[in-house]
């Protein structure tokens, strides 16, 4: 008897770590390497939903904390605004860097260098209040030009 309500707890442990059938699923998720004295970047992933669930926040080690921000026009212009969560409907991929929504990581505790790759972690709640965090690593890539800057003569390159 012992052993068998053992085995149901160690089960029970093992299944709130891993990721459920119905649990979103994080793609394609990178990050632009940074310049020397740079304190954010921009994370940009998929997040693909079976079920309806809400983003309720996203932390990194590499960062002191990761925004959720949602872009609207106000007279005129876009500004970021951050958004505390994020309801997400069912069946559907949302396109983080894209659409108006994006996630920032401020505070970024070590330069971000191509090949690296950064450990986050996304919370959401379900329909039924259960709070499940999924781990993912995003990939970080080297920035074309957006690094670069033209001087009269020359260009500089600010990650030497």
């Amino acid at each position: 008897m012992w052993k068998s309500i053992l085995y149901v707890l160690f089960m029970a442990g093992l299944n709130s770590a891993w990721a459920g059938p119905f649990d979103p699923i994080v793609s394609k998720a990178w990050v632009g390497e940074s310049i020397p004295g740079q304190s954010t970047a921009t994370l940009q992933l998929n997040l693909t939903t079976i079920k309806p669930v809400t983003l309720v926040s996203v932390s990194s080690p590499f960062a002191e904390s990761v925004e959720i921000h949602n872009l609207t026009k106000v007279r005129g212009a876009l500004k970021p605004q951050i958004v505390h969560s994020l309801p997400l409907p069912d069946h559907r991929t949302i396109a983080f860097g894209s659409q108006g929504l994006f996630l920032m990581m401020t505070g970024i505790k070590q330069p971000l260098k191509m090949g690296d790759r950064v450990p986050i972690n996304l919370s959401f709640k379900f329909t039924d209040k259960q709070i499940r965090i999924i781990s993912a690593e995003a990939e970080v890539k080297k920035m074309e030009l957006s690094y670069k800057h033209y001087g009269p003569k020359e260009v500089y390159d600010h990650r030497q």
